[in-house]
C-alpha cells in the first residue's frame, strides 16, 4: 500500500466526490475506494490505462495527440 498526501483543496475535491456519490444501497464510499475511482478515471482518460473492453490497448493520450504533417 502506498501513502499519499493530498493538498488541503484536492482533500476537499475528494470528500465532495465522496458526498455526491452517498446513496444507498452502496453507503457512504472509503477514501482509499475514492482516490482509486478518481486516479483509475484521469489514467484511462489519459491513456496510460486501457478501457474495459478496449481490444485496441493502450494508447497514451500525448502520443494520440500527435497529429501528423501532411
Amino acid at each position: 500500500m502506498t501513502s499519499v498526501k493530498l493538498d488541503e483543496e484536492l482533500l476537499d475535491g475528494v470528500e465532495q466526490f465522496i458526498a455526491d456519490r452517498d446513496e444507498p444501497p452502496n453507503g457512504k464510499m472509503s477514501y482509499d475506494d475514492a482516490v482509486n475511482v478518481i486516479v483509475r478515471d484521469w489514467l484511462m482518460a489519459q491513456g496510460y490505462v486501457s478501457l474495459p473492453d478496449d481490444e485496441a490497448g493502450i494508447t497514451p493520450a500525448l502520443e494520440a495527440a500527435n497529429v501528423p504533417k501532411g
